[in-house]
């Protein structure tokens, strides 16, 4: 009976007026609610329900999964095609992601022998409890244990590990418990001076330069980045804070910053996109010690800053293009990791990534390693470093390709790892580092003597 008469009042003719008055009222309570998503919070938040429920139930592995499979073939982790001994010096500070434990880790390695020496595994979320970063950045939710990267991890002369994923800071023992943090969201590189200070990349949330038109209850929950400059001691205390905006308007540079840049990405607007800061340590022709050079992604520039005085003493875009990673190589010459994207012409990239080497006395630039980065299909979008060592071979890390090594000009690799994992998957890395033996054989000492519970 009961069938029957939801099929008489299925099949039962809907009056005309009715659909079409039905139809009205179903744009009116639409855009009703469209206008009160944009001034009211309650309202936003129901319109991020699917947004917020598509990040809980994400699978994290498949985040961290590289999008390219020129690996298949690949069995072994650590590859090493030289017999010279002075190729394979030195250790590897591997941050990545690791499909076993679910997280991402750190683990140090003698290239030589191919041991891992120690492992860091921090508490993240027990850190993360600490924080009271606004609710915009949600740690729980985007930087929880299963989706927190370790980015570029400094390792100090005690052991000590200093690292973020664009959260607050932390500094952590030998055995990965915290000792301090900064409850600042911190993202990308972070680099020793010579005073042995850090210089790290963080966010103003909510920014502080005066007169910047933006709108920080964007009915699309993004952030607005107004990226800044840091120095922090090794004790954890801010020695040195400015907006990269500021530094634009004080040095007659915010017309650098194109129009169109209020689009976001991901959950943020980013109009430059601070990746990296490298501090001078030493006196130079064209830059003195406590300088620092400063990338900026989305505007592909480079620029050399003199804290003391608030000067940019230089600055160009290109021929990089949404670079990351700036080293100092001499007293007159920089290295740049080059993504090598051209988004206006190629959507799809170039195809390979570079280093460009500019020299500021010639006021020109080289491109020495092009037919290596080119011959071993190098290639990230996103993230990427290089380190031009002493004898002019390159240490390279392809994030996003899951790869690191060391290579000559010529394309002849010494050593490589892939992140390759047992599922057959390559997982991507976090910014990690080619420590020389001289500088941390006394911490390897250390740390192989530690033991943790």
């Amino acid at each position: 009976m009961v069938a029957m008469n939801l099929d008489k009042l299925l099949s039962k003719k809907i009056p005309l007026w009715v659909l079409l008055f039905t139809i009205i009222l179903s744009l009116i309570i639409t855009i009703l609610f469209g206008a009160a998503v944009l001034n009211s919070s309650t309202a936003k938040n129901i319109a991020l329900i699917p947004k917020n429920l598509k990040k809980i139930i994400f699978d994290s592995d498949k985040e961290f999964i590289t999008s390219t499979e020129r690996f298949s073939g690949q069995k072994k982790k650590f590859m090493q095609f030289s017999n010279n001994p002075e190729d394979l010096k030195g250790y590897l500070l591997l941050s990545r992601y690791s499909h076993k434990k679910k997280r991402s880790i750190v683990e140090l390695i003698e290239i030589k022998s191919n041991k891992i020496i120690h492992s860091w595994l921090p508490d993240i979320d027990k850190i993360n409890s600490f924080s009271e970063l606004p609710k915009q950045f949600n740690l729980k939710r985007n930087y929880s244990l299963k989706r927190y990267r370790i980015i570029h991890p400094l390792l100090l002369e005690n052991g000590d590990l200093v690292f973020h994923s664009r959260s607050p800071l932390v500094k952590v023992t030998a055995c990965s418990k915290m000792k301090w943090f900064i409850d600042k969201a911190f993202h990308h590189s972070t680099e020793l001076d010579s005073e042995g200070n850090m210089w790290v990349p963080a966010i103003n949330f909510p920014p502080i330069t005066k007169g910047i038109n933006v709108d920080l209850n964007r009915s699309d929950g993004q952030i607005f980045m107004e990226d800044t400059i840091e120095k922090v001691s090794q004790s954890g205390e801010v020695l040195f804070s400015k907006p990269i905006i500021q530094i634009f308007v004080e040095n007659n540079l915010i017309h650098t910053i194109p129009p169109g840049w209020k689009t976001g990405f991901g959950d943020f607007v980013d109009p430059v996109h601070l990746n990296d800061i490298q501090p001078v340590l030493s006196d130079g022709e064209f830059w003195k010690k406590g300088d620092v050079f400063v990338s900026l992604k989305h505007i592909s520039m480079i620029f050399l800053y003199r804290p003391s005085t608030n000067k940019v003493l230089w600055h160009q875009q290109g021929p990089w293009t949404l670079q990351h990673d700036v080293d100092v190589l001499n007293d007159h010459q920089i290295s740049v990791f080059n993504n090598n994207l051209d988004e206006f012409m190629s959507p799809e990239g170039i195809g390979y990534s570079d280093t460009v080497i500019y020299d500021f006395k010639k006021n020109k630039s080289y491109s020495p390693y092009k037919s290596a980065y080119i011959k071993n299909k190098i290639s990230t979008t996103m993230g990427g470093l290089s380190k031009v060592l002493k004898n002019g071979d390159i240490f390279v890390e392809e994030t996003w390709g899951g790869r690191v090594l060391r290579m000559d000009k010529m394309g002849n690799i010494k050593w490589q790892y892939i992140n390759k994992e047992e599922n057959g998957k390559t997982y991507l890395l976090n910014w990690s580092r080619l420590l020389s033996e001289n500088m941390y054989s006394s911490v390897v000492k250390k740390l192989t003597n530690i033991k943790c519970d």
